[in-house]
């Protein structure tokens, strides 16, 4: 039923003039998003394939920003985006949701309010219910997915009253990406591990004629590579933040 469903996306698409190259990166990006989210059913999860199309790339059934508002898109990591999106917030920036690259989709209308932000983790359908179920008395409400992390949002004004009301806004950010000291350090350790590995390798220090030095290389890769993802998601768990 999946297959059916990115074959027909797929075709909406092209048909919608995006590149062909752009269409396959596109598909595979969902395709590994719903496997990694834990949903089952592509059209539960995206919608019909026609509005998602036009939604993708801002086609006829597309929502568009009313006259006169601001639209920003940014990402970032784990460690800074509900720090980011609650300062950005303050500031009027509304989150509409997270495309297929994992960026904040956001806009600002003239007369804008602030708003406030929250993240939480829930794998599968009946989890996401339940928790929708329970923060959505409280005024909030799911603003974008990516993984099995959802984000809500709610005006301030549930809050802070009166308050909540923006008199000026700044400047729209001239940045759109955002990464943590903690996860430039740790992008820092992967480059001079590969350096040093290419070093020892083109010096003779490392000889993969070695009995169990290939082998050993290569499992050292899924091995490193399933640690930093347990590492991220307990980091997750524990709401760590950094700037």
């Amino acid at each position: 039923m999946n297959t059916e469903y990115f074959a027909e996306l797929g075709r909406l698409l092209a048909a919608r003039g995006m590149p062909e190259q752009e269409v396959s990166a596109t598909v595979a990006d969902l395709t590994g998003y719903l496997a990694e989210s834990g949903t089952a059913d592509a059209r539960e999860e995206f919608g019909a394939p026609d509005v998602f199309a036009d939604r993708l790339t801002r086609g006829p059934g597309a929502e568009r920003p009313e006259a006169g508002a601001e639209t920003w898109k940014w990402t970032a990591d784990i460690y800074t985006d509900r720090l980011l999106l609650n300062q950005y917030g303050a500031e009027g920036w509304e989150v509409e949701g997270i495309d297929f690259v994992g960026r904040f989709v956001c806009r600002r209308p003239d007369a804008a309010m602030r708003w406030e932000y929250r993240r939480e983790t829930a794998h599968g359908a009946k989890e996401r219910e339940a928790l929708f179920a329970d923060l959505e008395p409280d005024g909030w409400e799911p603003c974008g997915r990516w993984l099995h992390m959802t984000y809500f949002k709610r005006p301030a004004a549930a809050s802070a009253g009166p308050a909540a009301e923006l008199a000026a806004t700044p400047a729209t950010p001239s940045r759109h990406v955002f990464f943590s000291a903690k996860s430039r350090g740790l992008l820092a350790v992967f480059v001079i591990s590969m350096t040093l590995l290419v070093l020892g390798y083109g010096f003779g220090l490392i000889d993969l004629n070695r009995p169990g030095t290939y082998l050993g290389m290569l499992a050292a890769i899924p091995v490193g590579g399933l640690l930093g993802w347990y590492g991220v998601k307990r980091d997750i768990a524990k709401g760590i933040e950094s700037r």
